[in-house]
């Protein structure tokens, strides 16, 4: 069944080479690095419709990366409705929170007095969390399958990922009216929810530890439900399977445009 997810974005990385696009660039963090996005009582929307594809990132890095220093990303929400739509066309829906995608590598420094390490850290406190990428109509034939296709990361690594040094992922959904959720729903679908997991090509020989706290009658919800379906939940996981491409980096992100 995982052949499906991964088909379903090789097909949308092979549109890209055909359009002459490059691939994915690799983030090298040797030094220290700090990313925090903080939303308190506020809206944060990415949509994209139309022939569609919705990459939201907040305290994330994109295409990959190597790091020999310390990278550090948090992202809070409290009070905050954080959301990500791709809908009908080509579809897709990409959102990532303190997360990492593409070729991810965590690694010891060949300067002994540096350490490599990543800590990964995503608080939703009464709050919404949506990622949806719909597909009841539209993008019919051979070239998009009829696609649909969600992925939703938090505190994750997804891609190639090594982990020589140490990697710390934690993530905190708390509070009754608290609410997280990633919806394929339509036709081929998919849906591919990371909760401080590592999904892809899972290489770890350094120190791993990943933690997810829900509590407070919170609710996390991963659905594919449309026809063909299929739906991967990952919590404090490592899902080592064939690489997910990163789908697009930069320019590339238009690419469905040119359906």
């Amino acid at each position: 069944m995982k052949s499906l997810a991964i088909l379903a974005l090789s097909a949308i990385a092979t549109a890209a080479m055909a359009a002459g696009q490059t691939g994915p660039t690799t983030l090298s963090i040797s030094g220290s690095s700090t990313q925090i996005a903080s939303v308190n009582g506020g809206y944060l929307k990415n949509t994209a419709n139309s022939k569609t594809y919705a990459n939201q990132n907040v305290s994330s890095n994109k295409g990959g990366a190597d790091i020999e220093g310390t990278s550090k990303q948090t992202t809070i929400l409290t009070n905050a409705h954080v959301s990500n739509e791709a809908k009908s066309a080509g579809d897709v829906a990409v959102q990532n929170l303190a997360s990492n995608v593409g070729d991810v590598t965590v690694e010891q420094s060949k300067h002994f007095w540096v350490k490599g390490k990543s800590e990964q850290e995503v608080h939703v406190t009464n709050a919404s969390l949506t990622n949806e990428a719909n597909s009841s109509s539209g993008c019919y034939g051979s070239d998009c399958k009829d696609t649909a296709i969600a992925y939703q990361n938090a505190a994750s690594n997804m891609g190639d990922i090594t982990i020589s040094g140490t990697s710390s992922q934690f993530v905190s959904i708390t509070d009754g009216n608290t609410n997280v959720s990633n919806k394929a729903l339509g036709r081929n679908t998919v849906a591919v929810q990371n909760m401080s997991s590592n999904y892809g090509k899972v290489d770890i020989s350094g120190s791993s530890s990943q933690s997810t706290y829900i509590a407070g009658g919170a609710t996390v919800a991963n659905l594919a439900t449309g026809a063909n379906a299929v739906a991967y939940q990952n919590i404090a996981s490592n899902d080592s399977c064939d690489p997910p491409p990163a789908v697009c980096v930069g320019p590339t992100c238009g690419l469905l445009a040119a359906r």
